[in-house]
């Protein structure tokens, strides 16, 4: 069968049910009449009253459940079951006041004013599942919560109101000595087909889901109906049949509550514990210390790998101190650290040499953080210890082989000053005095070697001043950028001038740098400007400081040469040039040292360029390097 052919047929279910139900309990009436259960309706007014007080009781807890979910339900169907139940409560109440035999409330109690009450309590909770099943998924606020509560209780008291003051507004229901009405008749089966249909529904949905709850509210639906059918067919209110529909009434409200109950007390704990079980196999199998405390310092809990460190189960340290494992200095620094976390108000670290009961010695990087609620108030905090013993031991070989590679390459550089001018000394003595004396290659050869010990020692003094960028230990004053650009530019004068280069620039802020470095890093980028020049241009050099969230954006754009986007970040690397000596003089390091510089501010450079029309360098300097 098809999936709409399965729809239909789950559809239709429960009316066909329905209808069987009813013609079976007719053809019973009609072949067998009800016997009368009690002979006088005194005697049954104490059951019925018993049988409403069971309906109403059960009302009011599906009223009382329904309204302590509505934050957590999302499509609100509880809550809206839970009003039409306490509209069906208030009004059932008066309806069990009403009946014969009972004092008179306004007006004098009897059938007829007992059943008015009874059709619209049967109308209240007919509407709310109607309700309850057509709603869609949306977000109601407390406030509107709140007037839906006021709305529904201002509505039934209309009602009750009518009901008990002027039961002569209602068409008439019951007539002593020929009994019910036509339109009373009318009424139950009206709302008989509504129930039904509420029925149908929640059938179908439950064939779609397979949940349970749907079913109860289903069957209650459907009980509801032939409720209303059966009380169409009993000749006094004393019969078997007036009996049944009472006793139906109050087994469909029981079904009501149980599915709500299911759906919104125990689906949700059942989720809870689903995915408690699921945060403690994910605890257990992460190898870090994972533990919670209270305000006080009590541990709540912990996983596997904290057991294994403290030796003890979670369940024995659970409400307990650190004093119960640990020794006295080592607590009190433990609770000195969950007392800053939790004043801080957010998360804090540090690192503390732990030792496991194995005999291990391990450093732990702890990393703790406060837990509050939604109204802000302290629960206490949660702590996560990292093993980083190995990590600490190779960040310490690391850091001393770029020391001791540092130290090289700094002693190296500046030792080999003296070698390097001492060849171009004495090369330069030989072109001198032999110049001219040995022949036109040897005069060749040692212009050649003459470059290259002076590009030598170019290099070494590049080379090192890279090395010393960061050995000193950052201090940072204000600095006036557009002083510094002034002194840049008063060293770069010379080379400027040759080339005919304009600089402007816009208004420069004062920040945290190092006014020695941040000078260089302006010379390079200036005079890198300058010498990759535009051979049919003037080269024209534009200095801009934008503001950004963290700190200063620098620009130098040019007009010059360009670089290729390929190129972008391999010229900022030692050595790395893009063209031979015999285009543009140089060391290679410039731009290197000026990424360098960038860094240690904490900041970044790039280069945005366009070949043949000019590059634009970019720096960011924080507000406090």
């Amino acid at each position: 069968m098809s999936r709409v052919g399965k729809g239909i047929g789950s559809l239709a279910m429960p009316p066909l049910l329905l209808m069987a139900a009813a013609a079976l309990c007719g053809v019973a009436v009609r072949i067998i009449p009800p016997g009368r259960v009690f002979d006088d309706a005194g005697d049954y007014l104490p059951v019925h009253s018993i049988l409403e007080l069971v309906s109403i009781s059960v009302s009011l807890m599906v009223f009382s459940l329904g309204w302590a979910v509505r934050r957590a339900d999302r499509n609100h169907r509880n809550l809206i079951i839970g009003l039409a139940a306490l509209a069906a409560a208030a009004i059932d109440v008066f309806h069990t006041l009403s009946y014969a035999g009972m004092l008179a409330l306004i007006t004098p109690s009897g059938p007829e004013k007992a059943i008015n009450l009874w059709l619209l309590g049967r109308l209240a909770m007919a509407i709310g599942l109607i309700l309850a099943v057509t709603t869609t998924e949306r977000r109601w606020s407390d406030r509107g919560r709140r007037l839906c509560l006021l709305v529904v209780g201002l509505l039934t008291a209309v009602l009750i109101s009518a009901g008990l003051a002027h039961p002569e507004w209602f068409p008439r229901t019951f007539i002593p000595g020929d009994g019910l009405t036509t339109f009373k008749i009318s009424a139950e089966y009206v709302l008989s087909t509504a129930y039904v249909a509420v029925s149908s529904l929640l059938y179908l949905r439950f064939r779609q889901s397979g949940d349970g709850n749907d079913l109860k509210m289903a069957a209650a639906a459907w009980i509801l109906g032939l409720t209303g059918v059966l009380l169409t067919l009993y000749g006094d209110v004393g019969d078997l049949i007036n009996l049944t529909g009472h006793v139906g009434k109050a087994l469909a409200y029981l079904l009501i509550y149980s599915a709500l109950f299911v759906s919104g007390v125990q689906a949700p704990y059942a989720a809870l514990a689903k995915e408690q079980a699921l945060l403690r196999t994910l605890m257990d199998s992460i190898p870090d210390l994972i533990f919670f405390k209270d305000p006080y310092s009590r541990y709540l809990g912990y996983n596997r790998a904290f057991a294994a460190y403290c030796g003890r189960p979670e369940s024995e340290m659970t409400g307990k101190t650190d004093d119960e494992f640990a020794p006295p200095d080592i607590a009190a620094f433990y609770r000195a650290k969950d007392r800053q976390a939790m004043a801080a108000g957010h998360p804090s670290s540090n690192e503390e040499w732990i030792d496991y009961p194995d005999g291990r010695r391990v450093l732990l990087e702890t990393v703790k953080a406060p837990i509050h609620d939604d109204r802000g108030t302290l629960l206490g905090m949660v702590g996560i210890s990292r093993d980083i013993t190995g990590r600490k031991a190779a960040e310490e070989k690391l850091r001393r082989a770029h020391y001791d590679l540092e130290m090289v390459t700094a002693v190296a550089a500046h030792d080999l000053q003296e070698p390097a001018r001492t060849i171009a000394s004495f090369l330069q003595l030989l072109q001198l005095r032999y110049g001219g004396q040995l022949g036109e290659d040897a005069d060749q050869y040692i212009t050649y070697a003459v470059e290259g010990a002076h590009r030598m020692r170019a290099q070494l003094t590049g080379l090192l001043e890279y090395t010393l960028i960061d050995r000193s230990e950052p201090f940072f004053p204000p600095v006036d950028t557009e002083a510094v650009l002034a002194e840049a530019l008063d060293t770069l004068k010379p080379r400027m001038d040759e080339a005919g280069a304009v600089v402007s620039h816009g208004a420069l802020p004062v920040i945290n740098a190092d006014p020695g470095q941040l000078r260089l890093l302006f010379q390079h980028l200036i005079g890198n400007a300058a010498k990759f020049r535009h051979p049919d241009r003037k080269p024209e050099i534009r200095v801009t400081a934008t503001r950004r969230d963290d700190g200063w954006e620098f620009a130098f754009a040019d007009n010059g040469i360009g670089i290729e986007e390929a190129y972008w970040d391999k010229i900022f690397v030692v050595f790395q040039r893009l063209h031979t000596l015999n285009h543009y003089d140089g060391t290679g390091i410039g731009l290197a040292i000026c990424r360098k510089i960038v860094e240690r501010h904490g900041g970044r450079i790039r280069v945005v360029s366009v070949p043949d029309q000019g590059s634009t360098f970019s720096f960011t300097l924080p507000d406090r390097a």
